[in-house]
């Protein structure tokens, strides 16, 4: 084991079963890594990913509003509560929430220009938001999204 090695952080004190469960194991490990580091990030900002996550949607679909079901669908963490995130983005004047003209049981949410303003301000491409990833180069970067693909192929 060498001294970075994912046994000797999460202090295994014998080596992994195989190599896939130490794959599965180093996945959950870096993730927890990255959200914390993305999460500190969002603070700057006022906003928690599952928020972000929402403005980011929203903008894909700028100047169009989307109903509560494509946010929910598209959200990359499925468990998240997206009415509840909605209503505080709603709060925070980054989103306006209205009654689908066709059917009054529905809404319409789309980005406000304050909350356009605020998701194009924020900087993806800097140190800070890559967190990890910066040790890697975009060679490696290219491996690596390509493996992600691979691996999710299955789910396809």
């Amino acid at each position: 084991m060498s001294a970075n090695s994912l046994e000797t952080l999460i202090k295994l004190g014998t080596p992994f079963v195989n190599p896939f469960y130490k794959a599965v194991v180093g996945i959950l490990y870096l993730e927890t890594i990255i959200m914390q580091d993305l999460d500190k990030y969002l603070a700057d900002y006022k906003l928690t990913y599952q928020q972000f996550n929402i403005l980011r949607i929203l903008r894909g679909q700028y100047p169009k509003g989307v109903k509560l079901s494509l946010l929910k669908d598209r959200m990359l963490h499925k468990q998240s509560d997206v009415s509840r995130l909605v209503n505080r983005l709603v709060k925070m004047g980054l989103v306006d929430k209205q009654d689908d003209p066709l059917n009054r049981r529905r809404l319409n949410i789309k980005l406000s220009e304050e909350g356009l303003i605020l998701i194009n301000a924020i900087e993806i491409n800097n140190d800070q938001f890559k967190s990890l990833t910066n040790s890697l180069s975009e060679a490696e970067i290219e491996k690596l999204n390509l493996l992600f693909d691979k691996m999710l192929q299955t789910k396809l």
